[in-house]
């Protein structure tokens, strides 16, 4: 494992930094947190656009490396800190699936279940990330007897599709089936998983998230 620059995560509570939270504790590095509270729009503060010109969290700086975007965040961190772990390795046949589950779950999963939250069902031949519907039958196809997206091998595919499954079952955004309902309880007893909840979310959301 390489050794750390000097990791800093731009977090704010009750966001989609905590997936950034989560990758950093399972990696088991040190890191620097300073809070963004969007809650007061400190997003868009001048000196945080100059590290993230969209202005969203979560952001994270490890020596001069700058990264954004939650995927390529854990992409970043898995191969940099956990590469032939956390990160199948290039000549890895699981790196193909790897990385398909790290872009799928927030190219897909997300944006296609907050539209479906808000009423919003579009048909999926007019657009790349597709239906709803089609959407959780490809996540709970997967999941379907195995324990993880690899199969019994747990990756940061896992925390990323993982972190996303956990804010849209809280929200009740998408169905209670038995594979995502065990698939986010295996997730949730991570002692990872508990440290960046307890570091990112409300009580109650927490408590609701992994009951």
């Amino acid at each position: 494992m390489a050794s750390p620059r000097g990791i800093t995560l731009y977090h704010s509570p009750a966001s989609r930094a905590f997936t950034a939270y989560w990758m950093l504790e399972e990696l088991g590095v040190s890191f620097s947190v300073k809070t963004v509270d969007i809650k007061k729009g400190e997003q868009k503060a001048a000196a945080y656009l100059k590290l993230n010109p969209a202005g969203k969290v979560p952001t994270l700086t490890d020596g001069d490396v700058v990264v954004s975007e939650t995927p390529a965040i854990a992409i970043y961190l898995a191969d940099r800190y956990g590469y032939g772990t956390l990160a199948p390795r290039i000549d890895d046949p699981a790196r193909g699936p790897y990385l398909k589950w790290m872009v799928f779950s927030t190219a897909v999963v997300d944006p296609v279940a907050t539209l479906h939250k808000n009423k919003i069902d579009l048909p999926g031949f007019d657009f790349s990330f597709g239906a709803f519907d089609d959407m959780v039958r490809v996540v709970t196809g997967v999941l379907k007897d195995r324990h993880y997206l690899l199969g019994d091998r747990f990756t940061g595919a896992d925390v990323v599709l993982g972190g996303t499954l956990a804010r849209l079952m809280y929200q009740k955004v998408l169905p209670e089936t038995p594979e995502l309902m065990d698939y986010r309880d295996r997730l949730t007893q991570r002692d990872a998983f508990h440290r960046a909840a307890d570091a990112t979310w409300p009580a109650e959301f927490y408590a609701a998230a992994i009951a």
